[in-house]
């Protein structure tokens, strides 16, 4: 999901740390600074992005939690928090239904969904426009052990291939006769001729990629050089700063405040 080499786009041409350094600015932010038009506007940033990037089809699974997400917090809490002052009238009533909202849960519900639907809007397209090979070259060139790198992202190179795999033992488990759908019953027993395969791919796959790390000398002491440089432009120093600069404003205005 995060290997798209494309990069046609801003977001894609920033350099791997600025993601970071961006991402950190905006959760420190829109968790600091509490204010909903603050972050109203962040998360119309952050679709407006979404869209730009085309990123909206992988975007609809967050955007059907947000929904689900939106109706349960404030249906609850209008109506159910333990803070609603019921001896004043409720905010509004709900037609047909006579359900009333109250205004301690609505602003409850405005508080924390403030706070989570921008969040999960930039950060998903923050993280999907991010390359993991990028970002492992960027943690090297950041000071960071070439071994240290190596594992932190080859776990995310990982998960993808043994997903895939999983589904394609399933595919082929289930064309030889094998029911995978069902009761709780038929699902355990069609785990373990499905599982072992999965686990012996995986030590084979193992074992293949530990032969052509020794021969590519990564035991080795030696210096380990880098194929792909990538260099900094200056709208990564520009976004860098900003980062650095609304993540000190947000904390000395919490303190502040």
């Amino acid at each position: 999901m995060i290997q798209d080499r494309n990069k046609h786009t801003f977001l894609r041409k920033l350099y791997p740390s600025t993601k970071l350094y961006l991402c950190l600015a905006l959760t420190l932010s829109v968790i600091l600074f509490a204010n909903n038009w603050y972050s109203l506007g962040v998360f119309l940033l952050g679709l407006g992005f979404i869209i730009r990037e085309k990123f909206y089809l992988e975007f609809k699974i967050i955007a059907v939690t947000l929904t689900l997400m939106f109706i349960s917090m404030f249906l609850i809490n209008g109506t159910l928090y333990p803070g609603n002052d019921y001896t004043k009238a409720p905010a509004f009533v709900l037609p047909l239904l006579n359900i009333k909202f109250y205004h301690e849960g609505l602003e409850r519900s405005i508080t924390v969904y403030r706070r989570v639907a921008p969040l999960m809007c930039t950060l998903f397209l923050l993280f999907r426009s991010m390359n993991m090979t990028d970002l492992g070259i960027a943690m090297n060139q950041g000071g960071l052990s070439y071994r240290a790198s190596f594992v932190f992202i080859n776990v995310f190179q990982i998960l993808p291939v043994l997903s895939k795999e999983m589904t394609q033992i399933t595919d082929a488990q289930r064309s030889r006769g094998l029911e995978t759908e069902g009761n709780i019953l038929t699902r355990v027993k069609a785990f373990a001729p499905i599982i072992i395969p999965v686990v012996c791919n995986s030590i084979m796959k193992v074992q293949n990629q530990a032969i052509a790390l020794t021969t590519k000398g990564f035991s080795s002491d030696a210096k380990k050089t880098i194929y792909r440089e990538l260099k900094k432009a200056t709208a990564d120093y520009i976004l860098i700063v900003g980062s650095i600069l609304l993540t000190i404003g947000s904390i000395v205005y919490r303190i502040a405040v």
